[in-house]
């Protein structure tokens, strides 16, 4: 593994653990078992090295979201599945990588700078393959089959997005209100149905609209 990669690598646990502002270049350092004045050769501050973590990050959810899901938007008429697909495959990509979840809530909870700049730069590094872009295809096929009502297309995004990164902070949620969880893979497979149903419900035309 290259060093750039190594220290990429390294960064993610203790930017996970720690934040941003918590970390420390030593422990990067420590983690890579490299030394700390390679880190700074390559990436020369701690600003440069949080950006080119989120951009790894978001770099993986768009590979891991068509491939997975948004590359077989094309072969089905079941924009209700399809919908669901998204949904579903954007739970399994943070279920699967916890510490991408925590270093980009805590990203967007601290109102980051380097957000729309980082999906900027993936998006441009993954034209043809993009998944918002696809996303935004299957939600104006859905309209215009009259499957989904005339709903605000990145708006939709937005809300799905956002209770998708809610379902992994849904346990301390659930202490709060103090909601018992007996069993936490049941608790957050109804999670995810949840969100599927809020969803759907959401935005299906019903008979009576479509008149």
């Amino acid at each position: 593994m290259k060093s750039r990669d190594r220290i990429i690598s390294a960064a993610i646990p203790v930017f996970a653990k720690k934040g941003r502002h918590g970390a420390h270049m030593e422990e990067i350092a420590s983690t890579a078992h490299i030394n700390k004045a390679m880190i700074y050769y390559i990436f020369h501050n701690k600003d440069e090295l949080y950006f080119e973590v989120l951009k790894y990050i978001i770099d993986q959810a768009y590979m891991f979201m068509y491939d997975s899901t948004w590359g077989e938007i094309h072969n089905s008429m079941d924009y209700r599945n399809q919908i669901s697909s998204v949904i579903s495959s954007m739970i399994t990509f943070f279920s699967d990588n916890k510490n991408f979840t925590k270093i980009i809530v805590d990203a967007m909870s601290n109102g980051s700078e380097e957000i729309p700049c980082v999906v900027q730069q993936v998006k441009d590094l993954h034209e043809g393959n993009d998944p918002l872009k696809s996303m935004r295809l299957l939600i104006s096929n859905g309209k215009k089959e009259k499957i989904f009502r005339d709903i605000d297309t990145d708006q939709l995004i937005i809300s799905i997005i956002g209770m998708v990164l809610i379902y992994y902070i849904s346990g301390s949620i659930s202490e709060i209100f103090d909601i018992q969880i007996t069993d936490e893979k049941e608790f957050q497979e109804a999670r995810r149905l949840h969100i599927i149903d809020l969803v759907l419900n959401s935005i299906i035309l019903t008979k009576k609209q479509v008149r």
